[in-house]
């Protein structure tokens, strides 16, 4: 079996095609799938869509990209997450140098909210970092003595030394269809170190399509194909991977 562990229901075009999708990923044995937010918006609906089918949780969170908006409305992530026992995490928040640093002090105060609501309710912090890896470690660092939060970087692009450090402070590392890129070597001997019971995968639907649908939307169904590269590189099962990364996404989350 499987889980996508990050998607984006909430978008296009995967918001108008919910029952399909579950069908499809039903035919794929794919068990449970996470939905993220990104803002108010995409956090409130994808609340609304785990109350409305058993397969999808969600999880409620301002992108760092969109930190600069909606500056007084913070708790209303908390309200939102209080609503529905199926909000099982906090993001995906954390910390994106990449495009600007305009607003990274927004962005590292954000974190640290989303961390702070995930001590009070015992929750996980799913982390994006890009081009941040020394302030991320930091905020980690700094967190880690509350030992009720619990971390997963997503989409992880990061070197190995990076991943070194956050598995020392004991955090999870999910990865994506990138490592099915020709270009993403370095990213496979990174997958190759990680221990099998650190690791999930996630399809980061609609984005980031495996090869080889490179240039087509994505979606959870194609989870398989990232498990399937996980095993080519761990040289096990595509089977094995998936039921080791479920095991793991259960324990993190606990459910």
């Amino acid at each position: 079996m499987y889980i996508d562990s990050h998607c984006h229901l909430a978008y296009e075009p995967l918001i108008n095609n919910i029952d399909k999708i579950l069908l499809n990923c039903e035919k794929k044995n794919i068990k449970k799938i996470l939905t993220i937010g990104t803002n108010l918006h995409t956090s409130q609906i994808s609340s609304d869509l785990s109350s409305k089918y058993p397969m999808i949780y969600s999880s409620i969170g301002v992108h760092p990209n969109e930190a600069h908006t909606d500056l007084e409305n913070d708790f209303k992530l908390k309200e939102i997450y209080k609503k529905n026992k199926k909000n099982i995490a906090y993001g995906e928040t954390g910390l994106d140098y990449y495009y600007s640093k305009e607003h990274r002090s927004r962005q590292l105060g954000l974190f640290e909210r989303h961390i702070d609501f995930a001590q009070e309710d015992e929750s996980v912090v799913i982390v994006h970092t890009r081009d941040a890896e020394q302030d991320t470690l930091s905020l980690i660092q700094n967190s880690i003595k509350f030992n009720k939060v619990r971390f997963l970087i997503h989409c992880f692009t990061g070197r190995i030394e990076f991943a070194k450090i956050l598995l020392d402070m004991g955090c999870y590392i999910s990865f994506s269809g990138i490592i099915t890129f020709k270009n993403s070597q370095d990213l496979r001997n990174v997958v190759k170190y990680i221990p099998l019971d650190r690791i999930l995968i996630e399809t980061d639907s609609p984005f980031l399509s495996p090869d080889p649908l490179r240039g087509k939307k994505n979606y959870p169904e194609n989870i398989e194909i990232v498990a399937k590269k996980v095993a080519e590189i761990k040289e096990t099962t595509t089977e094995e991977i998936g039921n080791i990364t479920s095991a793991n996404f259960n324990r993190i989350f606990n459910l």
